[in-house]
Parts: structure tokens; sequence; C-alpha cells
């Protein structure tokens, strides 16, 4: 355990270092004129080493922690409605062909153009952000728990059937442990999906979290508070990604040393 989790560390940052190095590329190779581009070292000055750094490490900290509430309701709203609507549409078949053409054509609507209609309907509140969370993250994760949930093969469904199994035992024994790697992988996706749902919400809607923040540090020039906030929902979203994927990769090993 101590030996998996110390490589996942290391690779985490082998992951940092080589995105700050893409980072600070580009604004060289672009040649991005230095009144609004920041190198990291700008950034670290600006948060840890200039004169209120202590100020403006509170103002990214008190936006992350509205980014992060948005974020996280939507998820695990999302998560659990895509995986109970999963069931239902294993269960009934009907129940899917008459919801899933909607749902595909409300997700062929871009985000951005369906935003000012949820605020409209849900406010400006973490109601309206955890709406906009939700749809981004709950039509990817219903497709691959759903497709989960239907990956048990012939041949397993017949042995439960067999010894006197039915239907709903058929769910319960195999087609919902087949469906955890599925639902495990929408988990680990659905991090950076519901970071940047929760930032346009906050951009295009609430003003609040780091997404305001963003959009409001842009327009009065202030680049520094602009990048630092960018960059922190940046690792923030890396982090949280990294040990959903350690949890993911101790559940499976789990499951394979049970099975």
């Amino acid at each position: 355990m101590t030996t998996f989790l110390l490589r996942r560390i290391g690779t985490l940052l082998i992951a940092v270092v080589i995105a700050v190095a893409i980072w600070s590329l580009v604004l060289f190779a672009f040649d991005v004129n230095p009144l609004i581009a920041r190198q990291p070292w700008q950034v670290f000055e600006w948060l840890f080493t200039t004169d209120g750094a202590a100020d403006n490490r509170t103002v990214i900290a008190d936006n992350l922690a509205v980014t992060l509430r948005d974020a996280g309701i939507g998820y695990l709203v999302g998560l659990a409605g895509a995986f109970l609507l999963a069931v239902v549409f294993c269960i009934s078949p009907v129940a899917e062909r008459i919801v899933m053409p909607t749902a595909m054509v409300l997700r062929s609507i871009p985000l951005v153009v369906m935003t000012p209609l949820i605020t409209l309907i849900f406010g400006r509140d973490v109601t309206g952000v955890t709406v906009i969370v939700l749809l981004v993250v709950f039509l990817p994760a219903l497709a691959n728990i759903l497709f989960g949930l239907r990956s048990v093969t012939g041949e397993h469904r017949d042995l439960v059937l067999a010894y006197g199994g039915s239907s709903w035992t058929v769910l319960r024994k195999v087609a919902l442990p087949a469906a955890i790697p599925a639902t495990l992988a929408s988990a680990r996706v659905s991090v950076p999906t519901a970071v940047t749902g929760a930032m346009i919400a906050e951009w295009l809607s609430t003003g609040e979290g780091l997404g305001g923040a963003i959009s409001r540090a842009a327009g009065s020039f202030g680049y520094d508070q602009m990048w630092a906030a960018a960059i922190t929902i940046a690792a923030v979203t890396m982090l949280a990604y990294a040990v959903v994927s350690i949890a993911d990769t101790l559940v499976l090993d789990r499951m394979g040393q049970l099975s």
C-alpha cells in the first residue's frame, strides 16, 4: 500500500512539473504580452512573498471554497442520479427508450447556451449552479454506468436463473458488481467536468467563486489574481482527480483479490 501511494504521489509530482514547464514554454514560445502573461514564479510571488500575499491567499481560498461547494454538490447529485436511473433503465428498457432521446437532445445543446435559461428557471444561487453541474456530469455517467450494468453475459444470467434466482437476483448479484468499474470510471472522469460546469455557471450566472473572480479580474486588469485563480483551480482539480484515481485502483484491486 505504501509503495503504491508513493508511486502515485511521484507520478503526480512529475505531472505537475511537466504542466508548469509547458505553461512557461507556451508563454515564451508565443511571446505573450508580459502585461497579460504571468510566469509560474510570478504567481508564486503574488501568493506567497509579495506585500499583501496573505490577503491574496485569503481571496483565492474564499473563492475556491465556493467553487468546490458548487462543483461538489452537482458532482455527487449527478453521479447518484445517474446510477439510480441506470438501474431503472436496466430493469425497464421501455423507460430508457422514453427518456434517453430527450436526454441526448439536451446533451447536444452547448452548456453556455443553456446556462442563462437554467438561471432564469432555478435562480442565481446554489440550486441553479447545481443543476448546471448536474447536467454535465449526469448524462455521460448515465451512459457509462448503464453500459456497465448491461455487460453481464448471457451465461451468467442463465446460471443465476437456473438456480432459482430472479431478475432482481441477477441485478443484485451480477449486474451491480459488474458495473462497479464503470461507476468508478465515471466518478473519475466527472471530476474535471464538474469543476468546468461550476466555473461556467459562476462566470455566466452567479459571479461568485473562482469563475466569477477570473471574469472580474480579467475585466479590471487584475491579471495576477486571474492567473492565481486559474492555476489554483487547475491544481485542486488535478489533486482531486488523483485521489479518485487512487480510490478507483484500490477498489478494483480489492475486487480482484476477492474474486
